[in-house]
């Protein structure tokens, strides 16, 4: 057993990665990262307990990629290995190309059994996300470097590289992905312009960006410790205890929430944007990205996938039931149900109020100021769900009169 190995086993059995995990699946590039995590492994499985199966995406950019293919396909066969491999279909960026890796990888430890995925980044990788996320203004609970473990698809996903340097990788056999040393695509650029740029200036350059991400983790745990005790986090959050913290909690409370939704990326603009808007007397709902939306009403404010838009049940017989809202109409007249429109006004004790001014008065839900309005000859009778103006009051001592029972149903936007 080689240096590299036993300090990778002291590793994992500290650290105790393999004990609830059996099956293993290794995410192979084919590079000398991930074909030493794989040699180890493979040395090891015996000691560890673990069966392996390589995953291995063929994103077809060169030419040697079915080449490639080809030989880890060899390999697998050789140790007895179990391995799996897909062909990166559509537009190709670094972000199309992760994700499709990663729902591959997510599909297969379904279909499979696999309970853990693997990968083999390593404090290099470390260094350079940490470097990229400050350059595209993350906020700072992102910098804490690249998690060694974390819940993914159906178990999890475990890094156990990251306290190696790339000088420490042996493996004889790997193939060198020549693209890696270009400038085509950001990582490369920080890896290969910046980092020794840096390291010039400063020779211990990354070991002390790998120190301060980890002082930035331990700022965060006490951070994230305080904000737990709070029990501010859950589906919702509650603006009165928000607004009963200082700017500063206000801040990181705020990252916590977001951290909850790892696919959703905003910039340090609109976070403060966000943070603005949670400390104005105004409601507010606004998409964030193409599936979230960012609802703040008076009590407090949340992320929600879908937006939930109203139907209307709508009887003329009284079904007897107190979720249904009642609504006395004048005898003649034409009916109309529809949404608010800019100059409604609706007669309240004798006063008639835009409806704008009104459902500001009367602190409504943002939400609710969508409900359906019911008129007679375009004078308002009622907002469904909340109020009968003055005018459906008077006809309900109408000895002639048409009455209508309404239930809104919420409906999730397609």
């Amino acid at each position: 057993m080689n240096t590299g190995q036993l300090k990778f086993l002291r590793i994992v059995e500290e650290k105790q990665f393999f004990v609830p995990h059996q099956k293993v699946l290794l995410a192979l590039s084919g590079g000398l990262d991930s074909m030493t995590l794989f040699n180890w492994l493979y040395d090891l499985r015996e000691i560890l307990q673990i069966e392996i199966g390589l995953a291995h995406v063929n994103h077809g950019l060169r030419k040697v990629s079915d080449n490639e293919e080809k030989e880890l396909r060899k390999l697998a066969a050789e140790r007895g290995v179990s391995i799996y491999v897909d062909r990166f279909t559509g537009k190709f960026t670094e972000q199309n190309a992760r994700d499709f890796r990663y729902q591959f990888f997510a599909n297969l430890m379904a279909e499979n059994g696999y309970t853990v995925l693997l990968t083999a980044h390593h404090r290099g990788d470390d260094i350079e996300t940490f470097l990229m996320r400050e350059i595209t203004g993350r906020p700072l609970r992102s910098l804490q470097g690249i998690a060694e473990r974390q819940p993914f698809a159906t178990g999890e996903l475990i890094r156990p590289l990251l306290q190696f340097d790339k000088s420490e990788f042996d493996a004889p056999y790997f193939f060198d992905d020549v693209t890696n040393h270009g400038t085509d695509y950001f990582r490369n650029r920080v890896r290969n312009q910046l980092i020794p740029e840096l390291t010039k200036e400063n020779p211990q350059f990354s070991q002390a960006i790998s120190s301060l991400s980890d002082e930035i983790r331990l700022a965060l745990t006490v951070i994230n410790d305080e904000i737990e005790k709070g029990n501010f986090i859950g589906e919702k959050v509650d603006l009165q205890q928000f607004h009963s913290q200082t700017s500063a909690m206000q801040h990181f409370i705020l990252q916590a929430y977001l951290a909850q939704f790892p696919d959703l990326e905003i910039s340090k603009a609109k976070f403060n944007e966000l943070l603005h808007i949670l400390n104005r007397p105004q409601q507010y709902k606004a998409p964030l990205n193409k599936k979230l939306f960012f609802i703040k009403n008076n009590q407090s404010f949340y992320l929600t996938e879908k937006l939930e838009n109203q139907d209307l049940t709508v009887l003329s017989e009284n079904p007897h039931d107190d979720s249904f809202m009642r609504v006395d109409l004048a005898a003649t007249g034409d009916i109309e149900i529809r949404k608010r429109q800019p100059h409604d006004e609706i007669l309240i004790h004798g006063h008639h109020k835009k409806l704008r001014k009104y459902f500001i008065e009367k602190h409504i839900p943002l939400e609710k100021r969508e409900n359906f309005l019911i008129l007679v000859d375009k004078k308002l009778y009622a907002i469904v769900d909340l109020v009968c103006s003055d005018l459906s009051i008077a006809a309900k001592n109408d000895k002639i009169k048409r009455t209508l029972w309404v239930k809104p149903v919420l409906r999730e936007e397609k």
